[in-house]
């Protein structure tokens, strides 16, 4: 005996359809996010990259220059009070001073680095970017370190006292040694760095004094006597 095969029916057939488009559509948007993910995480370790290296040029700058600071107008002439640039200063082997400049340009996210000396004009050497902001704040006494109040503060030298000590250089007006510092905030892509840059004339180290207990004294033993030397009678031939 036959049996005859059966067939789907057309309610089947447009459910197993539902089915499968929904299941190709979750596919498809599963693989979008995945995509989407992988590209953030990218972009946020390109930024860190981006950012890291920035802060540790800076501070490579910084320990080689005269003085750090944030000047009153930019290299344009553009007034600097949002802190969109970060100056340095120092003196060749001929005592010939000269400066460099970071300057942040909002517009394009990219930091220009400029490098000029007084009564020449400004030149642009490159270009670094992408940023999402730059700001330099300073400069700031020592003091500042132990100031919940202040945007310098740090907890590790809460109470400290270091008197503030500043050196006006007359080839660069706007230029201050000593050991006030710049305190510079990058961000990119969801990175947020902070660099606190010290110049070389300022020192980059410090002392911590404890005091210990004194130590108990020796015990006190009885002297021994010493022994007594005798010299030893002269042989005769």
């Amino acid at each position: 005996m036959r049996h005859a095969e059966r067939g789907f029916t057309l309610v089947e057939t447009l459910i197993a359809t539902a089915i499968a488009a929904v299941t190709i559509g979750g596919l498809v948007l599963l693989a979008a996010h995945l995509t989407s993910l992988a590209a953030r995480l990218h972009a946020r370790a390109d930024a860190q990259m981006r950012a890291d290296r920035l802060n540790e040029r800076l501070a490579s700058e910084a320990a080689g220059a005269w003085a750090v600071f944030v000047p009153p107008a930019d290299v344009l002439g553009i007034a600097n009070g949002d802190g969109h640039e970060l100056d340095f200063f120092a003196e060749d082997a001929l005592h010939r001073p000269y400066a460099w400049a970071y300057r942040y340009d909002t517009t394009r996210g990219t930091l220009a680095r400029y490098a000029y000396a007084p009564g020449e004009p400004p030149i642009q050497t490159e270009a670094l970017g992408a940023f999402d902001a730059f700001v330099a704040r300073g400069p700031f006494a020592p003091s500042a370190l132990g100031d919940p109040t202040s945007g310098a503060y740090d907890p590790l030298f809460a109470g400290a006292s270091v008197p503030f000590v500043a050196h006006a250089f007359a080839q660069m007006p706007n230029a201050t040694g000593g050991n006030a510092f710049v305190v510079v905030r990058v961000r990119a892509a969801g990175v947020d760095r902070n660099e606190t840059l010290a110049s070389a004339t300022a020192p980059t180290t410090f002392t911590v004094l404890v005091s210990y207990t004194p130590s108990p004294a020796p015990a006190q033993t009885a002297a021994q006597p010493l022994p007594t030397l005798t010299a030893a009678p002269a042989s005769t031939p």
